[in-house]
């Protein structure tokens, strides 16, 4: 994100009404507060668009495509639920028959829902005390941390109280009721060797020392496709919630609210630059920010969580209100501490068992994988694919076997985290090599601490059919390159390699048997060195024109009527 220096500070973050999006005159028109008094006499079955946007502030959840079917998403800041908790919530879902989700930000969604049934339903969990506000649109949703948070021998912040503390300032607070200009996401990491990326967050307080005093690095802007830069703030563990406040008034006064698309914080922080941004935060903060201290805070891939006594419950994503009852009595029974978790999991375990140093030099006793996958199309009109039914499909055991993380996004909007995993693909339909069929769209090679980037866009488009041939040449590099994880081969090898070459190369691999020297030569990561090794075995063009003849082989090897020779 760069600082372009000629933009009007005033002009760029404060519109007229008129140049606001739809959603900003639906703020101004009526508050989701207000909005909020007449639910009890709403028409379910005819929402109006507006309608549907102030309905987000209470975690209920429609699309006009369809309309018939509703979701209501629970918050649980931090992931931490009792046993009673989930034991309600599982006897409301067996009762209506509902389905229930686990979310890649620790809560839980009930979908299955009628017109008829969201308003009762909703009533239901109101009175039982579970929370469902703003966890969606215009909000700060709910706040994540580490799911062994608290407990591991290298967590060294407790971020739980922190994150009641920073709930309680905007939870069921009008003012900050759906006002923010988009949607925001907020990690707090208190331990060396986290158990998820979270670097796509738009605001991360991240582990780090200054000074010999343990407290958090900011970084702010982090979305879907983006990793979360540096705001050059050092803040005490006592000092987070202000700085959060200060922070939230920042993008509340100066946020874009021009195209939906482009209003989230990293857009403002490309707008006019991190350093305007910080002063801001600065002014709001009412006292001089300290300036970045040593990110303490390493990566994902590091982690040694599967090692550890925790039974895991959810099959990407998914928990059957059965499963989510057992689970409940079990961790009622023997007292266990339960934990919901960015990876669409609930764990339950003794928390005096999380005592064994977590280092990167533990040994497991077999890889562990993660896969995010997103509601898919059973729950979600806008996804192509119905994600979870066809994970069988792809390669997993081989992903498994070698802990390589992979994220799958039904669409565009990215809910699978496609930009933040060793692997990410997004579903799609395509008539490239024949008739429609499904296809993905191929990412490759996250980076987190300490040179945090996300996935690299490598094919825009390929057959399903073809892809686990695919996963297998890439894993083979990974295999033959010894290195300690995907994370250490993508940030070692294959950042060093331009995303045409290795357009090229998977795809030659694929046509091709290369010798040994070939192979080999891949891991020095010299591409000048293999295009000039390549060229004995292809014709191979001037680089300008090496799109030609990827797009070539591309079709000779995916096309579904030719046969590879």
């Amino acid at each position: 994100m760069t600082n372009k220096g000629t933009i009007d500070v005033h002009q760029a973050t404060i519109l007229p009404m008129e140049k606001r999006n739809k959603t900003e005159r639906y703020k101004a028109e009526r508050s989701a507060a207000e909005f909020g008094e007449t639910l009890a006499d709403f028409d379910w079955n005819h929402p109006s668009e507006s309608d549907r946007f102030y309905l987000k502030s209470y975690g209920m959840y429609n699309l006009k495509v369809r309309p018939d079917a509703w979701m209501i998403r629970l918050r649980i800041d931090g992931g931490i639920v009792e046993a009673a908790f989930l034991k309600q919530v599982a006897q409301i879902a067996q009762a209506q028959a509902l389905q229930i989700l686990l979310t890649a930000r620790s809560q839980i969604e009930l979908h299955g829902l009628t017109a008829e049934m969201v308003y009762p339903v909703w009533s239901m969990l109101q009175n039982a005390g579970i929370e469902t506000h703003q966890n969606l649109t215009d909000n700060f949703r709910a706040l994540v941390t580490d799911p062994l948070d608290g407990l591991s021998s290298d967590s060294l912040i407790h971020c739980a109280p922190i994150i009641e503390t920073i709930r309680a300032s905007f939870l069921n607070v009008p003012e900050w009721m759906g006002t923010i200009p988009r949607k925001f996401n907020t990690a707090l990491i208190g331990r060396e060797n986290p158990s998820f990326n979270p670097w796509g967050n738009d605001l991360l307080f991240a582990l780090a020392q200054r000074e010999g005093a343990w407290g958090f690095n900011i970084y702010l802007g982090g979305k879907n496709s983006h990793v979360a830069q540096s705001a050059d703030i050092f803040c005490m563990p006592d000092e987070a919630p202000g700085l959060f406040d200060a922070i939230a008034r920042t993008y509340q006064t100066h946020g874009l609210r021009g195209s939906r698309a482009k209003i989230r914080l990293f857009h403002l922080i490309e707008s006019v630059g991190m350093a305007q941004v910080r002063t801001w935060i600065e002014e709001n903060y009412a006292t001089p920010l300290a300036p970045a201290g040593e990110l303490k805070m390493r990566s994902a891939s590091t982690n040694t969580d599967s090692a550890l006594p925790i039974q895991r419950f959810g099959h990407y994503g998914e928990i059957s209100s059965r499963d989510l009852l057992n689970a409940a009595d079990e961790a009622h029974k023997k007292k266990l501490e339960a934990r919901l978790t960015p990876h669409q999991e609930l764990w339950i375990f003794k928390s005096e068992s999380i005592t064994s140093p977590l280092t990167p030099h533990s040994s497991l006793p077999t890889p562990h994988a993660s896969i995010t996958a997103c509601a898919g199309s059973r729950y979600c009109p806008l996804a192509l694919w119905d994600i979870k039914s066809d994970l069988p499909a792809l390669p997993l055991k081989l992903l498994e076997t070698h802990g390589i993380s992979l994220g799958l996004s039904g669409c565009l909007k990215g809910c699978g985290r496609h930009y933040h995993n060793d692997l990410g693909f997004i579903g799609l339909r395509t008539n490239l090599y024949g008739e429609t069929e499904r296809a993905i769209r191929l990412f490759v090679g996250a980076t987190q601490s300490p040179d945090p980037a996300p996935g690299r866009m490598i094919y825009y488009s390929v057959p399903e059919r073809m892809l686990a041939p695919l996963i297998k040449t890439i894993v083979e590099d990974f295999v033959r390159s010894n290195s300690e994880d995907f994370e250490t081969f993508s940030r070692g090898i294959l950042r060093k390699y331009s995303v045409e070459f290795l357009q090229l190369w998977w795809i030659v691999r694929q046509l091709h048997e290369l010798s040994e020297e070939v192979l080999g030569g891949f891991i020095r990561a010299d591409e000048t060195w293999l295009l000039e090794k390549l060229a004995c075995v292809i014709a191979l063009p001037d680089a300008d024109a090496l799109h030609d003849t990827i797009r070539v082989l591309s079709h000779r090897l995916w096309d579904a009527e030719k046969m590879v020779t």
